[in-house]
């Protein structure tokens, strides 16, 4: 059993990111070394969970267990919209890349979760009633969960990566025809692509990766209060089951539910996006050997990237991830080089193994001005 990793020891002067500003954060400066939790035994988001288990994610994560639920009844696919560059180097590879939360489109979207979270904390109308049921399991426990919380901001901002995707509209709409417009607007360039996946990885029982994935909500502070709430009337009304728990696996629960949501908190402006996000924070809840860590230089900027494997690995019997497995189809978007594109993605397809691979790829022709 491992305890938190600090992402910067005692004494280190790295000054990226600066600490969260106090308005930002949820309680008091937290002791120097402060170790108060061990997060490897979490029992959430497992998605082989027992009937205790599933009841416990329910209570902690209604949100996203509610959007887990819709995607398993639409049976949703997954699209990741990119450029042919980018495809040609998952489907040659087999791997997709995980960034860090710094180098996202805006950083202010992790800020946004996070002040959206002490915003609602802080309240007394909403957190407010967390901190007593916290209080009434043991004396001073949420003031315990505040410190530790507020002890690993800047490592949950520094060492976690996130791979972001986006729900798929089916084969009968416009979308799944298409594409959508915003998206080949927004990534990939003048040769976007967009590889569209199943939902088998989402529902997954394979938990080598120590990568989990997570619905985003889109809210304003108000919106994301209306959340809040329902998580606390949920604890309420099962409150004699949580206590029962006991202080340290409440804690344990309530910190996955609130390090995800700090990750999984966007501007409501940002909804069509309807995005879902893998996020791998392998300090705080342990590394995969799997997860490869490795140096590249992105748009100028050199930085750590995590490696995912789309390949099984006999030795650890890692599988279920190929991209053979996985894929259901890549749409070429608006470009002028549509044809060259299409070979070279249904040739790299063919060799990787993929089932009528020619069939796969595919040209949309929805009208862009760029």
């Amino acid at each position: 059993m491992a305890d938190f990793v600090s992402a910067t020891k005692k004494g280190d002067s790295n000054p990226i990111p600066q600490q969260i500003p106090q308005h930002r954060r949820f309680g008091g400066t937290a002791a120097d070394g402060s170790r108060t939790l061990n997060l490897v035994e979490l029992l959430l988001w497992i998605p082989f969970m027992d009937e205790t288990q599933e009841k416990l994610a329910r209570l902690f994560m209604p949100f996203a267990m509610s959007r887990l639920d819709a995607l398993k009844e639409t049976n949703t696919h997954f699209v990741h919209y990119t450029s042919a560059f980018a495809a040609t180097q998952i489907i040659k590879n087999e791997e997709v890349w995980l960034r860090n939360s710094l180098v996202m489109n805006d950083f202010s979207e992790v800020q946004h979760g996070e002040t959206c979270l002490a915003e609602s904390w802080k309240d007394d109308a909403v957190g407010g009633r967390l901190r007593v049921l916290l209080d009434q399991i043991e004396d001073g426990l949420a003031g315990r969960f505040a410190e530790a919380f507020d002890a690993h901001t800047n490592e949950r901002n520094v060492q976690s990566f996130l791979l972001s995707v986006s729900e798929h509209g089916s084969s009968a709409s416009a979308e799944g025809k298409y594409g959508r417009l915003s998206m080949w607007r927004a990534y990939g360039g003048d040769t976007n692509v967009a590889l569209v996946f199943n939902n088998s990885p989402f529902l997954s029982e394979e938990v080598k990766l120590q990568a989990f994935s997570s619905p985003v909500l889109y809210a304003d502070y108000d919106g994301f209060k209306e959340q809040f709430v329902a998580l606390v009337e949920g604890l309420e009304a099962e409150f004699e089951t949580i206590k029962s728990l006991g202080a340290d696996v409440v804690i344990q629960q309530l910190y996955w539910a609130f390090h995800m949501a700090s990750l999984s908190t966007k501007h409501p402006g940002f909804s069509e996006e309807k995005e879902w996000r893998v996020i791998y924070s392998p300090t705080l809840f342990g590394r995969s050997p799997l997860m490869r860590e490795e140096i590249e230089t992105l748009e100028g900027v050199p930085q750590k990237v995590i490696k995912l494997p789309l390949k099984a690995d006999a030795a650890s019997g890692y599988s279920g991830y190929s991209v053979s497995e996985i894929l259901e189809e890549i749409i070429i978007g608006p470009t002028e080089t549509s044809w060259p594109i299409y070979e070279s993605l249904a040739m790299l397809l063919e060799q990787n193994g993929v089932k009528d691979a020619w069939n796969k790829v595919r040209r949309s022709d929805i009208p862009l001005r760029r």
